[in-house]
């Protein structure tokens, strides 16, 4: 049903080959559109076939079943990573990954995008989660992100609309397809310090978790007030437990790691168990920031 179209279009497709994570079983269609306009089209054949949408950008915060997905993935990250920038706004498709967008805006001058130096995920994973770094949020400079809703119409929603709360907002959990959207940006002329920023950022990422692994990034939800989740598992002794190929961290107990042969079952009962201790000694109960599908 898909075979005309001018993309890339398997059948059957291991998506543990695009998450972070590294696991997950197959999924119904793999598409990766050329550009948002082709996402249109696409979308509206789902919708007459009845078949669910899955929209992966760089394949981070996301845990994919065993069993896989039995719709269509729409991987994003592939191709739809243009932006620009006019008159103090920058538009971004929903692919273009965050590193890349602050430090390009670093280069230029341009402030507000510096905390984005420390996500590993892409623009519209970051509207739909209101990803944030070292304090700041998506929402502190998202000015209107443009969308296909449950219908496939096409909507334009300015951020004050949007309901972005901490790792939430008005979109997470519904089936829309973020085409892109628009930020707000300062030129102040301190460029250097733009730049200076946008390192530090980076590298408070680089000191603060683990490097060069197989995992989702953070696995429950962090409050700038706290409790931190690290911190609290590691107090119930969890830091560096293992459930087959799953390990807790031992560099940072809010990550899981993927040691090679993890499979989404061992993830999924590493956090029961994190969750059930956390709760039972301290109280406390764990809220999941990493999506399961």
């Amino acid at each position: 049903m898909f075979n005309d179209l001018s993309c890339r279009v398997e059948e059957q497709f291991l998506l543990k080959q695009i998450t972070t994570m590294g696991v997950g079983g197959p999924c119904r269609y793999y598409i990766t559109p050329e550009h948002p306009e082709q996402l249109e089209e696409i979308y509206a054949r789902c919708r007459q076939q009845g078949l669910p949408v899955l929209v992966i950008g760089n394949g981070s915060n996301v845990l994919i079943d065993d069993a896989g997905f039995d719709g269509v993935v729409i991987h994003v990250a592939r191709k739809m990573k243009n932006f620009t920038v006019q008159g103090g706004v920058v538009k971004a498709d929903s692919g273009v990954l965050l590193p890349k967008l602050a430090l390009t805006m670093a280069k230029e001058g341009g402030s507000g995008f510096e905390f984005m130096a420390g996500i590993p995920g892409t623009v519209g994973g970051a509207v739909i989660m209101n990803a944030g770094c070292i304090g700041k949020e998506t929402s502190s400079v998202l000015k209107s992100v443009t969308y296909l809703d449950e219908e496939g119409r096409l909507q334009y929603t300015e951020a004050k609309d949007l309901g972005l709360q901490f790792r939430s907002s008005s979109l997470l959990g519904r089936s829309v397809v973020i085409l892109g959207a628009e930020f707000h940006v300062v030129y102040n002329g301190d460029q250097p310090q733009v730049m200076e920023r946008t390192k530090q950022a980076a590298a408070i990422r680089k000191s603060k978790f683990p490097l060069n692994v197989a995992t989702v990034g953070s696995t429950f939800k962090s409050p700038p007030q706290g409790p931190h989740p690290g911190r609290l598992i590691e107090e119930v002794g969890l830091k560096g437990h293992r459930i087959g190929g799953a390990e807790i961290s031992p560099v940072h107990a809010n990550w899981i790691i993927n040691l090679g042969t993890a499979t989404a079952r061992d993830v999924k009962e590493l956090m029961a168990l994190m969750q059930e201790r956390v709760l039972k000694s301290l109280g406390i109960e764990m809220e999941p920031e990493v999506l399961m599908v």
